[in-house]
């Protein structure tokens, strides 16, 4: 029994080296996805080795999109948990939380970008799915702290979350790498626009008035 338990901690410590070394790569270039060979080479490993663990690079990318997300969504629900405050200010708390953390984490939203017409075309069905199970299922959970924390209805948390993400996304790219090319043109300016302090501000409405609506 010891002897497998130490399998599996090998195996685990192994596909951490594999997910690690695919994250500094990624975070190291512009856009696009490095290689299995990159990624093996960074690890230290076998080429063949990265697919005893992935079957594809894509699925590399797809395990970490969901540690990021995971990770964001915990901080997020210790933000709500914790904090013994009025409703709107657990709520300017989350907002600074969340902007800081993708600010902090740029490579979450680039991998995001690339979830449905790169990464998830890649997989098969079942880790598909699994991957959509996960991340809902830890929308729900986070949703029914955020739902104790300002007494809404049931369903309600993981509504202002999903909402919230999809806000995240069209801001990201609508202020994102097109805004570099035309950065100090002030005619443009309600085109490309400070990511940041759009998201911030953006937040704030919709929370502020989502909350005012029950």
């Amino acid at each position: 029994m010891a002897r497998r338990a130490m399998a599996v901690q090998d195996k685990q410590a192994r596909r951490e080296v594999i997910l690690q070394a695919a994250a500094t790569l990624f975070a190291e270039r512009e856009d696009g996805l490095p290689s299995a060979s990159e990624i093996a080479a960074k690890a230290g490993l076998a080429k063949g080795t990265i697919y005893i663990y992935f079957q594809t690079k894509e699925e590399i990318f797809v395990a970490l999109l969901a540690l990021e997300l995971q990770a964001l969504l915990n901080e997020v629900a210790h933000v709500f948990a914790s904090a013994d405050a009025p409703p709107g200010t657990k709520v300017a708390a989350f907002i600074d939380l969340y902007a800081r953390h993708l600010e902090r984490r740029p490579e979450l939203l680039r991998m995001d970008a690339l979830g449905y017409g790169v990464l998830e075309a890649n997989l098969d069905a079942e880790k598909k799915l699994a991957f959509k199970l996960g991340f809902a299922g830890r929308l729900a959970d986070t949703g029914r702290v955020i739902e104790a924390a300002l007494a809404l209805s049931s369903g309600r948390g993981g509504q202002l979350l999903m909402r919230s993400f999809a806000l995240t996304r069209g801001l990201w790219q609508s202020t994102g790498a097109a805004a570099a090319s035309f950065a100090g043109d002030v005619r443009l300016g309600l085109l490309y626009a400070d990511f940041q302090s759009e998201l911030r501000d953006a937040l704030a409405e919709y929370w502020r008035g989502a909350l005012m609506d029950g």
